[in-house]
This record gives C-alpha cells, sequence and structure tokens, in this order.
C-alpha cells in the first residue's frame, strides 16, 4: 500500500491483537493483517490521477470487468480441524474472519478520521477506510487471505529459508524470471507430502480438511515473513470472460498496443475483449476513447 495510514488504526491496541501472527490461541485461529492480500478496483476508467498513478503515467492499460462474471469467493479461509474430535477449530466461526466478507468486493468508505479499535462498526473498517484525500479512486476491494494464492512472485533470496521449512527440495519453483525474483506454488507439492502423512483410516478428517491444516501448518510462517516485503506479488486466477475491454493509454508506444493485442488475439478465451485507445481533449483536461483495431 502507498499510503502510510494503511491497515495503521490510531489505537494501538488493535494492532498488539491483529499484527502478530499466530496460527491457533488456545480456542480459535486468530487472524492477522500479516494473512490478508486487497485487490482493488475503480469505477472509473477515465481518470487523470488514476492514468498517472497506476498506469505508469498515461503509458499503461486499464482493464474493465464485468462484475458479474468476476467472482472470488472461491478463495476463503477453510474450515480448519484439530486431530481431537472434541476440540475442533473452524476458522470460519471465527468473529474476525467472518467480519471480513472474504473474497466480496466491498466499496471503499473515505473519512478525515483514522480508525480506531472503538471508533469503528467492526474490524472490517480497518481495511475498508481511506482518507477523504483518496475519494476521487471510487474504490472497491476484494480482501483475499493470502493462504488462498494460486501462485506467488518472490525474491530468490527467500528460497533457502523456505526450503528450511518445508523440506520440499524447491518443487514449488514454476518458474525463474532471471532478474532475481521466481513464481512459486506450494499447492501441489504440499498434497503430495500431505497424502504420505494421511491416513485414510483416521475417519475424523475428510482428506481435503487435512490438507487444509497441513497447508496452514506449513505456510503461516512462510507467508507472513514475504507478505510484508513490498515486492511480493500473490497471484489469483481471474475468469477469462470476466474481461470485458482494455483501455491504451494515450501515452503509450503502438508496439506496445499491438503486442498486447497479438497476445490476446492467440487465446481463444479472450476473443470478447474490445480495445480502445485514450487521446487527449483538444478543448478539456479530459481523455477521449475511440475503438482500436
Amino acid at each position: 500500500m502507498n499510503d502510510p495510514f494503511e491497515l495503521r488504526p490510531s489505537s494501538e491496541n488493535i494492532l498488539d491483537k491483529l499484527s502478530n501472527v499466530s496460527v491457533k490461541t488456545v480456542n480459535e485461529y486468530k487472524a492477522s493483517y500479516d494473512d490478508y492480500g486487497v485487490i482493488s478496483f475503480t469505477e472509473t476508467y477515465n481518470n487523470l490521477l488514476m492514468w498517472a498513478h497506476y498506469a505508469n503515467d498515461h503509458k499503461g492499460i486499464v482493464i474493465e470487468f464485468d462484475l458479474s462474471k468476476l467472482h472470488f469467493n472461491s478463495y476463503q479461509s477453510y474450515p480448519l480441524f484439530e486431530v481431537d474430535k472434541n476440540d475442533e477449530i473452524f476458522a470460519a466461526k471465527n468473529p474476525i474472519i467472518k467480519t471480513l466478507n472474504e473474497g466480496s468486493l466491498q466499496k471503499v468508505r473515505y473519512s478525515n478520521r483514522r480508525p480506531s479499535e472503538y471508533g469503528c462498526d467492526s474490524i472490517l473498517e480497518h481495511f475498508l477506510v481511506k482518507s477523504d484525500d483518496w475519494s476521487y479512486e471510487k474504490e472497491h476491494r476484494a480482501i483475499i487471505p493470502l493462504l488462498t494464492a494460486e501462485s506467488i512472485i518472490i525474491k530468490k533470496g527467500y528460497l533457502g529459508v523456505i526450503d528450511d521449512l518445508l523440506g520440499l527440495d524447491y518443487s514449488y519453483v514454476t518458474h525463474d524470471f532471471g532478474n532475481g525474483f521466481v513464481m512459486v506454488s506450494f499447492d501441489e507439492p504440499l498434497r503430495s507430502a500431505a497424502n504420505e502423512d494421511y491416513y485414510i483410516t483416521d475417519n475424523l478428517l475428510t482428506e481435503e480438511e487435512f490438507y487444509q491444516s497441513y497447508k496452514l501448518a506449513f505456510l503461516a510462517e512462510i507467508l507472513s515473513t514475504i507478505s510484508i516485503d513490498s515486492s511480493s506479488i500473490f497471484l489469483y486466477r481471474l475468469p477469462p470472460n470476466s474481461i470485458k475491454r482494455i483501455f491504451f493509454g494515450c501515452r503509450m508506444a503502438e508496439v506496445d498496443k499491438k503486442v498486447i493485442m497479438h497476445n490476446i488475439e492467440r487465446n481463444s478465451e479472450l476473443h470478447q475483449i474490445e480495445f480502445l485507445s485514450a487521446k487527449t481533449s483538444k478543448s478539456r483536461f479530459e481523455l477521449d476513447f475511440v475503438e482500436f483495431y
């Protein structure tokens, strides 16, 4: 987050409660700020400040999504189970997790007062309240557990630390970008490891319930470490048919537009996408958009 006030409520007590990662306390799963990512959307495609701040000074792109086809509901905390049947722990019933409405698109509220421990309706306010100065963004957010990320781009230097904890012989590395960053995906190698430890005769847990608890036990510490590094990128899948239009910035090179269009046209799942190119208005401080072929 580029705003230094993000997730920094005015009360210090709430940070003590939510900033330190703890996989579980005596009676419940403990949610932490470090456990979550935020996916941000805007209502507008033609705001000049947004283009300058988030689209590489008008040299980038804006992607329009069909809200009815944009779903993050599958990216939610999985119910967690203890081995002891009398000690079942359901993450979904934790009041903090339930309040966050994981995976739902929620509108950001703008205010001149910072959220505090007692001055807000719920902990959700800490994720959704920003200064009035940001109101031009017209932002909507999906709050997503980092544990559910499909893939993660991280600095290569983290690999040694991760493998010391997981012992998976780097089988989770799916791509080396050659610039000091790699892409990792833990699901498949962790499932294989979990299957080796899972006893099908244990009728207290299904195989999926066991895996999700296994995954949390191994990844909680790792994710809390790499999530506070602003260079880490957590990736989630979007339905291809949810993408409607792509707007090219007014300063975007023609060759870049053609490369993007060529790559999209090669993918049969993306043929519904329309392209528009921004032009500066001749008489007003605003952008005009024309279809681009």
